[in-house]
């Protein structure tokens, strides 16, 4: 309140006022707008004034920060162009090229290293991290490409000695080389390892550099284009996986040092058997140097017929009640694990062979390699048809209308039942040639078609060098029983008496795993078998001797619609199989739940792995992986099939099974 005096107070009058007009809510916007701007107006300036700073701090940076740039654009436009040439066959320039990319990615990390330095000394970095970061992202982004570039010149200096070795001429095809140069490539391919070690070393490199990277600050722009980067390096490096054990194996599978000779069984999966189909044809392949020598194949039955009275061999027991009394080369295949069955497959060639006057004696074989048909449609993507008795067999035609040739077709042609499957040896002759005749430029095509066919267990090798063997079986290319530390799951069909009635069937596979506390893990593995052809030559109902292989010890509750007495349990190559007897009519659908309890001690480490095998020759479209577990999951892998998350403790797939499949959880 204003108090009045003999002399009149106008500066507290003034304050008084001051503070009343203060009070009112609009007064009170204004001055606080006023302060707002004062202290924005005060916060740029103090922005510009540490701009200013940094800049003069800087300066004398520009040009080096200018040099990275140029040279960093530089290296990444050489790259490009390498790439280019690569793609184009053209080793010599893309060697060029790499090299020039490698110099300006190191120019352009020495002069980082340099600014590090001098920041260093300067204390700047300690004082203003952000620069220290981008300074490291920077140098990430670099040493990524330095590598990229080393391995993308190793590459190209690998393919420019091939094509030395092939005269120069990238069009010039492998049966067109003399032996000498044949030789000489096989030489340099098995001498490879270390050169390809080295350049899947540099792509190794160049990932985990790039995976420091993040792409953050200055180069988020950049993020898309790194990710893309790495998984192109990722898939490089997968083929590299491949190539390395293959750079040891394709000589040796070619007859370089030596002479090599091989059993090679053609399995028709249209008949399924536990390796991959029927052993209807065998044939014998003698090769040296990249040369076939000679590759003859037969009937199958022109081993079995001439010794059914002589051999007294008891089959398996499934073999025995539902298909015959004796056991023949034909039925030797009963084993799922590949190195197994081929030992049997060459002890009933040689009795067999021995007691057949007329048979071709090979004491003993460098190999046995199993065929099934699409190794063959797939090559023929790549060679185009091949044309025999007037018939052009393709990609999409050859195994319909090879089955029909032999069991149907052969009698118009006047050719005898003996003599019925000797088309098919000139069918493999053919295409043996038109890939032979393949340009140099698509000799990559043909060596990724062989990787994706053992991948997928189209091919399966048994080599009797035991160093070789394990090399096939480190790369999955062995068609063994895997040795697996936990959970493990193979559904193994055998048609039996059911003609070539697989080709029609369509199958899906539900496994699903529960645990309770204190109680173990349990399996309910659920089976589904459609029938979607009709009765003809060639179809029946479908019968199968169906084998579960299970980790070792564990117990069977009950197989839906069996009684126990109707059950077989055993055990081979480190796992427990139950066996059963299964049929499907034409038209009909049959689902079969398996039901037992996993042994103790599959949770390693406290954590879960499975391990589920493809049978050879067996496609199945629709896997479904179930997992319930007592404890949360903390993570799962893998990502690349359709997953969900039911839960803390439940999780689920979804997806195919046309190679083996691995699961891994951690709590």
């Amino acid at each position: 309140m204003i108090k009045f005096s003999k002399h009149i107070n106008f500066k507290a009058w003034y304050e008084q006022a001051d503070n009343l007009i203060g009070r009112l809510p609009a007064v009170k916007r204004r001055r606080r707008l006023r302060l707002s701007y004062k202290i924005l107006k005060y916060f740029g300036l103090a922005i510009v004034f540490l701009f200013l700073l940094l800049l003069i701090l800087l300066s004398s940076k520009i040009f080096s920060l200018k040099q990275i740039y140029d040279q960093a654009a530089l290296g990444k436009s050489n790259l490009e162009q390498a790439l280019e040439f690569v793609q184009h066959d053209n080793f010599t320039l893309a060697a060029t090229m790499a090299r020039q990319a490698e110099n300006n990615f190191t120019v352009s990390l020495d002069t980082i290293e340099q600014i590090k330095i001098e920041f260093l000394i300067s204390n700047l970095i300690s004082n203003l991290p952000i620069i220290s970061r981008q300074l490291n992202q920077a140098e990430n982004l670099l040493t990524g490409a330095l590598f990229l570039s080393k391995a993308v010149h190793g590459g190209a200096n690998f393919g420019q000695s091939l094509a030395a070795l092939s005269a120069g001429d990238r069009k010039t095809s492998f049966s067109r080389l003399s032996p000498e140069t044949k030789r000489l490539i096989l030489k340099k391919i098995f001498e490879s390892a270390p050169e390809l070690n080295g350049i899947k070393a540099d792509l190794a490199l160049a990932s985990i550099n790039l995976e420091r990277a993040d792409g953050s600050g200055i180069f988020f722009a950049l993020k898309d284009k790194i990710n893309q980067v790495k998984t192109q390096i990722n898939q490089a490096g997968l083929i590299l996986d491949k190539a390395v054990p293959l750079s040891q194996l394709i000589p040796a599978l070619a007859g370089y040092p030596s002479q090599a000779n091989y059993l090679v069984m053609l399995q028709n999966n249209d008949e399924l058997r536990p390796t991959g189909g029927f052993l209807g044809t065998y044939g014998i392949s003698r090769i040296k140097d990249g040369d076939i020598l000679s590759f003859t194949t037969h009937d199958i039955y022109h081993l079995d017929m001439p010794v059914q009275k002589k051999i007294n061999i008891a089959p398996p027991e499934p073999i025995k009640k539902y298909l015959n009394d004796k056991w023949y080369l034909r039925d030797a295949n009963w084993s799922p694990d590949w190195p197994t069955a081929a030992r049997t497959i060459n002890k009933f060639y040689q009795t067999e062979s021995f007691l057949n006057p007329a048979a071709e004696k090979i004491p003993e074989f460098s190999g046995l390699l199993a065929v099934t048909p699409k190794l063959v449609t797939d090559f023929l993507k790549i060679t185009g048809p091949v044309t025999i008795e007037g018939q052009a067999y393709d990609q999409n035609n050859f195994q319909d209308l090879l089955q029909y040739r032999v069991e149907k077709g052969y009698l118009v042609l006047g050719v005898s039942a003996w003599q019925r499957k000797e088309v098919i040896g000139e069918i493999f002759k053919q295409l043996k040639i038109k890939i032979f005749d393949l340009p140099a430029r698509q000799w990559s095509e043909i060596i990724n078609t062989a990787i994706n066919n053992l991948t997928e267990k189209n091919l399966l090798l048994y080599l009797a060098d035991s160093q070789l063997e394990s090399l096939a079986a480190q790369n999955g290319w062995a068609g063994e029983i895997k040795n697996y530390y936990g959970d493990y799951l193979m559904v193994v069909d055998a048609n039996l008496a059911a003609l070539k009635t697989d080709a029609v069937m369509s199958r899906s596979l539900n496994y699903k795993i529960t645990e309770q506390a204190g109680r173990g893990l349990s399996a309910k593995l659920t089976l589904n078998y459609a029938h979607n052809g009709r009765l003809d030559w060639k179809t029946s109902a479908y019968k199968s001797y169906t084998r579960v292989y299970a980790p070792l010890g564990s117990q069977l509750i009950k197989i839906s619609g069996y009684k126990p007495e109707d059950i077989a349990t055993g055990s081979e190559a480190g796992k427990t199989w139950f066996g059963f007897y299964l049929t499907v009519e034409p038209g009909k659908i049959n689902n079969i739940t398996v039901e037992y309890k996993l042994p103790p001690g599959l949770r390693l480490n406290n954590n879960y792995n499975l391990y589920i095998q493809k049978q050879p020759g067996k496609e199945l479209a629709n896997l479904t992986v179930d997992l319930s577990f007592a404890n949360v999951i903390k993570s799962y892998s893998p990502a690349n099939l359709s997953t969900q998350k039911l839960g803390p403790v439940r999780i689920k797939w979804e997806g195919d099974l046309n190679i083996d499949r691995s699961f891994e959880i951690r709590f």
